[in-house]
């Protein structure tokens, strides 16, 4: 590990302690440990070429654990200070997989981890730490790192903060700043983003919430506005908001209610597309391992997601929704283009399909054990990505997962085509592996 490495680390760390040192009555301290033995099954990529032979992802065992340090000042005089510092180390028996985390990051295909993204900051230190031989790397993460002041009128919140928006319960259309992909494992602190955000209370139930997205060195391109306006009448919470980014803008709205027993929600947004001379671009940052390369964009489309939730007993809750996307496509061979256009890469969309149907589950099975499960249905390609999970609380502090994600679909297939290979969808959820997961999970 570099000198610089240890000196951000070091740095991070005595800061804290001399804010607790210094502040102690106003100085809170905490965190989290986990980790998560994981096993993803191969994947069989067919060639076009009947005399050749298929390509074989070899299955691969990975171990992820997370650290997590959190640290707050609170002072209701001059303000709040918040620290979010996290490292992951990861171990990959599929030396391949490691790429991904320190410099190839052209695909991660069912990829379970979240990483920071530098589009969306204005600066940040290297992703990687450091690289543990052929098969583990660790990752970090300056996730928080902000200053809150309220007073009668609202709150202000400056720099890095976690920035999302929706009602829908899984996949939310508004929601364009680096969204969780769905086999994410740890979701439980979305990705901060730099920002200055100012919310305001303009009555009982209403809220304006208005911000400027700080991205990669301050540049235009990486940056966005947003103006979003929440109210409530007679049971109805509507929502509405406005994105602008350099190239392209959003209007949406969202509204949830209950129909009698029956909850409710509908969110849709319209993104237009702006960019016309541009073909391709290509973000850089220094040295750091996160690059963006994105191909122009023209299309305007709608997403869209509607849904309900129904208690049948105390115990279980059954939900369905619906989602269009309309940057996706009904042809599979689009698939492949699709990751590498504006909207995958700066809007937040992450599926290839148009139609999706999204069943899930939530039974309590006791105070101290919940089993969930959804699935997510590409109706356009017929393919299907199940998860079924349950948590289990020891104590307070300590909690065990144990889950898997199974999928069902058309597989890939491959032809070469002069010194590349050349890789096509059967389906979507086809090309993703079936894994199995287990965690412990501590916080102090």
């Amino acid at each position: 590990m570099s000198l610089v490495k240890y000196s951000v680390v070091s740095l991070l760390f005595t800061y804290l302690m001399l804010l607790r040192l210094c502040f102690a009555e106003n100085f809170s301290f905490s965190g989290y440990v986990k980790t998560y033995a994981l096993a993803q099954d191969s994947v069989v990529i067919d060639a076009f070429d009947n005399n050749a032979e298929a390509l074989v992802m070899s299955e691969n065992f990975q171990s992820q654990s997370a650290i997590r340090l959190i640290s707050s000042y609170l002072s209701s005089s001059i303000g709040n200070f918040e620290i979010h510092y996290e490292m992951q180390p990861l171990y990959f028996s599929d030396s391949d997989s490691v790429a991904y985390y320190t410099g190839d990051l052209s695909a991660a295909l069912g990829g379970t981890i979240s990483t920071a993204s530098n589009l969306y900051r204005y600066k940040d230190i290297n992703n990687t730490l450091t690289e543990v031989g052929n098969h583990g790397v660790v990752l970090q993460n300056l996730d928080r790192f902000n200053y809150q002041y309220s007073n009668k009128y609202g709150d202000l919140i400056l720099g890095r903060q976690v920035v999302s928006f929706g009602s829908s319960r899984f996949i939310n259309p508004t929601d364009i700043f680096i969204p969780f992909a769905i086999q994410t494992l740890n979701q439980e602190y979305r990705v901060g983003i730099d920002a200055i955000r100012y919310k305001a209370d303009i009555g009982d139930f209403a809220v304006v919430d208005l911000g400027l997205v700080i991205g990669m060195d301050g540049k235009k391109q990486n940056s966005a506005a947003f103006l979003r306006g929440k109210n409530s009448f007679d049971g109805n919470d509507i929502e509405a908001i406005a994105i602008v980014l350099e190239e392209a803008w959003l209007l949406g709205a969202g509204l949830e209610r209950a129909f009698g027993d029956f909850g409710f929600w509908f969110e849709s947004a319209y993104m237009n597309w702006q960019q016309s001379t541009v073909n391709e671009k290509q973000i850089h940052h220094d040295s750091v391992a996160v690059a963006t390369n994105y191909k122009g964009y023209r299309n305007n489309y709608w997403r869209s997601s509607i849904g309900s939730d129904y208690a049948l007993n105390e115990d279980i809750i059954v939900m369905l929704e619906y989602h269009y996307n309309g940057a996706g496509s009904n042809d599979t061979k689009s698939y492949t283009n699709l990751a590498t256009q504006a909207p995958y890469q700066k809007a937040g969309v992450y599926l290839y399909g148009k139609h999706y149907l999204i069943p899930a589950i939530t039974w309590m099975a006791s105070p101290l054990l919940s089993v969930n499960a959804s699935a997510f249905y590409n109706v356009s390609d017929s393919s299907v990505l199940l998860s079924i999970s349950s948590e289990t609380s020891w104590s307070d502090n300590l909690y065990s997962d144990f889950g898997v994600y199974l999928s069902h679909g058309d597989s890939m297939s491959y032809r070469y085509r002069a010194d590349d290979i050349d890789y096509h969808f059967g389906s979507e959820f086809g090309a993703y592996p079936s894994n199995i997961y287990a965690s412990l999970r501590y916080y102090f």
